[in-house]
């Protein structure tokens, strides 16, 4: 989803509508939905796209979850979830806000290396990844979630201040979720990406980042 310029509509909504009572709830968790996206300036085409996706996926019987992302008029991901978050989110933003999603996904066990990460820190972090060097990247989103960084209309383009990437060269810069920037420097930098929580292993600001080893002399 990352060659795709945004602004981007992150839907998550509780998708539960076997019944006659959850069908009818399911429409008002809709209309709530839409009207937030309205006043965050949702396109009309990008709007009835999301509209389509809900009317048209294949729900589960049980009770559960959907996550969809859209931009420039059309549905470019949707994947239902097993449970729903603890509240439907809906909002517009730069990036596609991912992270929920992530967390909701079976986990894999988490390897030796990730147990005291190189980078702590998301100053730290973006260094790292400035400079090319991460092989894996440890997120804890709900440790994360209030923190912001600057992204420009470049891939490449992500800082912590508007300052510094403008330094770097960027023409624009934008503020966005630090979660959701730094999980699309994990995918355009070929590295891994591993949802961890408190438990997990420890983490400033609720990032770090397994470093790549050093080139051989």
């Amino acid at each position: 989803m990352y060659d795709i310029p945004g602004p981007w509509a992150s839907l998550y909504i509780d998708g539960t509508d076997h019944t006659e009572a959850t069908a009818a709830a399911l429409k008002l968790r809709w209309r709530a939905a839409r009207e937030t996206l309205l006043e965050e300036g949702i396109d009309e085409p990008t709007l009835l796209a999301l509209e389509g996706a809900l009317a048209q996926y294949q729900r589960p019987r049980e009770r559960h979850g959907l996550a969809v992302f859209a931009a420039q008029g059309r549905v470019h991901y949707s994947e239902a979830m097993p449970e729903p978050l603890c509240t439907d989110s809906a909002e517009m933003a730069p990036l596609p806000h991912v992270t929920p999603l992530l967390a909701k996904r079976d986990g894999e066990p988490l390897p030796d290396s990730a147990a005291e990460p190189a980078a702590c820190g998301v100053a730290d972090t973006l260094a790292a990844f400035e400079n090319r060097q991460v092989e894996a990247l440890l997120l804890d989103p709900s440790a994360l979630a209030k923190a912001r960084v600057w992204i420009g209309d470049s891939p490449a383009d992500l800082s912590a201040s508007e300052e510094r990437l403008r330094q770097l060269g960027a023409s624009r810069a934008h503020p966005v979720r630090a979660e959701d920037a730094l999980v699309r420097a994990a995918v355009l930098n070929d590295a891994e990406l591993i949802i961890v929580n408190a438990s997990d292993v420890r983490l400033d600001e609720g990032v770090g980042a397994v470093l790549r080893p050093a080139p051989a002399a």
